[in-house]
């Protein structure tokens, strides 16, 4: 079960990312390897209004990344974009995963209407899927999530 300290806030550049880019670059991923080019270039620092970039921790050190942007393809503020989310092999079916989108829809629900991503995998469409995500057939886009709901209840 992981702790609330155990998914933090990150600022890259981070060593301990080297370890997940190059596993997931194994899987054939490479967008851990776009996250640090993006961050180091200043293209993506995951610092406008309403972005967060998180880290998953355990003790063998960073298991988990993923973050929430401005949807640079919805050409509006009121979308965000759930993207660079990875879970190390080794942790995968622990909860980690649903453990961290979670708080990245918790986070996106303060600053967005509605959260956007797209995935080629099975496994996480099944797993986006389970919490809330619909299919959609948008340009750059597999799923999206309405947020409005999550602010009305957290209101009452």
């Amino acid at each position: 079960m992981l702790d609330s300290g155990s998914i933090r806030r990150l600022r890259l550049p981070l060593e301990a990312l080297t370890g997940l880019a190059t596993e997931a670059a194994s899987e054939g991923h490479h967008f851990l390897d776009r996250l640090s080019s993006e961050w180091a270039s200043g293209l993506n620092r995951f610092d406008r209004d309403g972005e967060i970039l998180l880290g998953v921790y355990r003790a063998s050190g960073l298991v988990g990344i993923g973050g929430v942007n401005v949807d640079p393809y919805a050409h509006a503020a009121s979308c965000g974009r759930l993207r660079h989310v990875y879970v190390a092999l080794s942790h995968r079916r622990q909860g980690i995963g649903r453990a961290l989108v979670g708080r990245l829809i918790d986070e996106a629900a303060e600053h967005f209407e509605r959260i956007r991503l797209r995935t080629a995998s099975p496994e996480a469409s099944a797993l986006y899927e389970a919490m809330g995500f619909e299919r959609v057939t948008e340009p750059f886009a597999t799923h999206a999530m309405r947020l409005h709901w999550i602010m009305n209840s957290r209101r009452r």
